[in-house]
């Protein structure tokens, strides 16, 4: 009968090869947890950036003409359009779905040297805007996209109410850096955002009310 058991060399031997593979399985799992981590952190950001910028062409999709008036007294829009920041009205704001708002949306430097996207806004049911120089204090303000190399709004229409109603067929629609409602008394037919990140390039386009001198030309009519 054969009670012959293991040696000590053969029990370290044993012992090592099986720390080996503990260490390879546990060097493993940690490599593949972290490339886990990392893919779900990107994809949680990407999805955060998809619905940042569907929530920002929801609201540039919804301005619309709102008339304020000037220190005249006369009737003009609420559109002052920079071209790092637009400052308008929105019947899709972001804050809320029952109500339009006011909004501004800027392009600020942070401490990298880059641009964070920031829209600010305020429900109409929260404040009754009247003039062009009443002070908007905004209730919410949301950091919609962070680290851009550039942020570059156009502007797409008329050159002032009087071009839109000339019959000089020399004067047409241009695109602008500037755009003012307040000094033009219309709003642009178009607006472009033009964002870049990491050399990549994304344009955002928004087609608006092509009639807005209509609402203009009614305020004049009731004696606004």
């Amino acid at each position: 009968m054969n009670n012959k058991g293991f040696t000590l060399i053969e029990l370290l031997i044993s012992i090592t090869l099986l720390s080996l593979l503990m260490f390879t399985g546990n060097y493993v799992y940690s490599q593949l947890a972290s490339r886990w981590d990392k893919e779900l952190g990107q994809f949680d950001k990407t999805a955060q950036r998809a619905q940042s910028l569907n929530w920002l062409q929801h609201a540039l999709q919804g301005v619309e003409p709102y008339i304020v008036r000037n220190k005249q007294k006369k009737p003009v829009f609420l559109f002052i359009g920079a071209n790092t920041s637009l400052l308008a009205s929105t019947k899709r704001g972001i804050i809320s779905d029952k109500y339009p708002e006011f909004f501004r949306i800027s392009a600020l430097e942070n401490e990298n040297r880059k641009f964070d996207l920031v829209y600010q806004a305020i429900s109409t049911k929260d404040l009754l805007l009247l003039t062009s120089d009443q002070e908007i204090e905004f209730s919410h303000r949301l950091t919609l996209l962070t680290d851009l190399d550039e942020v570059r709004f156009s502007y797409f229409g008329w050159a002032d109410l009087a071009a839109k109603t000339s019959l000089d067929p020399a004067i047409k629609p241009a695109w602008f850096s500037r755009y003012s409602g307040i000094d033009n008394l219309i709003t642009p037919e178009k607006i472009k955002l033009t964002l870049v990140k990491n050399g990549q390039e994304l344009n955002l386009f928004s087609i608006l009310d092509i009639n807005a001198n209509d609402w203009y030309k009614h305020y004049i009519e009731v004696g606004f």
